[in-house]
């Protein structure tokens, strides 16, 4: 006896694969009979040239490089109108102060100690322009969102998340530029990262703007896009504007016009 056999009124050959269905017999875990029937008038008809799905249509094509680019700068100054405004002036101090009106005494103290610490690690680590950068970064987030700064935990973590936003949005720490995070830890005399703060201010500082799924292109600094122009230094703005015209450039030269630098 066959361990097992089949019995197939149809030759195989004469049932389209789409319109098969097989039987297999099991006793005892062993095949022990086979058989195939055509699905038609079965109750697996219904299975029977089913269409298949559609496939997924194919992903769009990826933009040009230049447009790429001027998007990424986009997300980084603030919007299209912003990168058109751009200059590569560095930042002063145009007398932006603290706030004079507060919610209380509590949020005033929190406000000015940090605005005091940020000083301290610009004077020890970076230089005014940065100092402004700090400032601007703290005040932008007082407006924003008030909470992130009476809420937070310290003076000293406030003004950490601070120092890693605006450093990560100018490249300043390594392996981008000469500084180390750690520096700036230990001077605010923290025992953790300055990441999960930083992450905290840069996310409330940009809001609901700018999350593009869309990677960093090829040859742009390694820059935290935060859509604001107000915490980039005059070194970064000068990179940024090169950038933007020759994006620009390349831009116009696809479409056969003449070279439009602003």
């Amino acid at each position: 006896m066959h361990d097992w056999f089949d019995p197939d009124p149809y030759p195989r050959s004469s049932i389209d694969l789409a319109d098969r269905v097989t039987h297999l017999v099991f006793v005892g875990g062993r095949l022990v009979d086979t058989w195939h029937e055509r699905a038609a008038n079965t109750e697996w008809a219904a299975y029977v040239d089913r269409p298949a799905p559609p496939p997924p249509p194919p992903p769009p094509p990826a933009p040009p490089h230049d447009v790429q680019v001027l998007d990424w700068l986009a997300e980084v100054c603030g919007g299209p109108a912003a990168l058109d405004a751009l200059d590569a002036e560095p930042l002063t101090d145009d007398a932006t102060d603290l706030p004079s009106d507060y919610p209380d005494q509590e949020s005033r103290e929190r406000l000015e100690a940090t605005a005091t610490l940020l000083d301290i690690v610009a004077d020890r680590w970076f230089d005014p322009e940065t100092a402004h950068a700090f400032r601007n970064a703290l005040l932008a987030l007082w407006v924003e969102e008030p909470a992130r700064v009476t809420q937070s935990r310290s003076a000293a973590l406030l003004a950490g998340g601070v120092c890693w936003t605006v450093g990560k949005a100018n490249g300043l720490f390594h392996p981008s530029g000469s500084r180390r995070v750690g520096t700036v830890q230990d001077t605010l005399g923290l025992p953790g990262s300055l990441s999960t703060p930083g992450r905290e201010v840069s996310g409330a500082l940009r809001g609901f703007r700018g999350h593009s799924s869309q990677p960093r292109p090829t040859g742009v600094p390694d820059l935290l896009p935060l859509w604001r122009s107000d915490v980039l230094l005059g070194a970064t703005r000068e990179q940024l504007v090169r950038l933007r015209d020759r994006a620009r450039a390349a831009e116009s030269a696809e479409a056969g016009g003449p070279s439009q630098q602003k």
